[in-house]
């Protein structure tokens, strides 16, 4: 997705880094057409994504609206521009201005609950799973807590 990407549909992969992004991955490398991410900037993500379209963002703070406008216009113009097909995301604030946006361009949205969600979400990924088409959990006593839910079971 570089600056003057036009080229449209795929999959968009939103992640932070480390093993929520491996989460993501599990999924994402089981889709045989075009893929493109957008993720946190990390030496383990620059190794696991080599060859990839990527596009490396900083992490926005929940609590700090400037840099959620600031992604969520980036966001904007870039999901208007590439209209991905759907949008597979995990992890913290990154994925929130994203699934956000793309709920209000009706592109569909599958959110990943990681592996170490028993009880608590945090802020983020009780937005997202909201916001998502599809919420797939990798706990069987998860399964009940979304409206649309599938059970993938744990992915790394």
């Amino acid at each position: 997705m570089a600056t003057g990407e036009t080229r449209g549909g795929g999959l968009l992969v939103v992640s932070s880094a480390g093993g929520v992004l491996l989460d993501v991955l599990a999924l994402a490398r089981a889709y045989s057409g075009r893929r493109r991410h957008v993720v946190v900037d990390s030496l383990d993500t620059c190794e696991e994504l080599q060859g990839e379209e990527v596009v490396f963002r900083p992490e926005p703070a929940l609590r700090k609206p400037h840099t959620l406008l600031a992604e969520s216009l980036f966001a904007w113009r870039s999901l208007r521009r590439s209209r991905p097909d759907l949008l597979l995301s995990a992890g913290t604030a990154l994925a929130v201005p994203w699934f956000l946006v793309a709920a209000v361009l009706r592109i569909p949205r599958v959110w990943v609950e990681t592996l170490n969600i028993i009880d608590t979400q945090g802020l983020a990924a009780r937005i997202c799973a909201r916001n998502a088409t599809l919420v797939a959990v990798q706990h069987d006593e998860r399964v009940g807590i979304h409206l649309r839910t599938v059970m993938v079971g744990e992915l790394m």
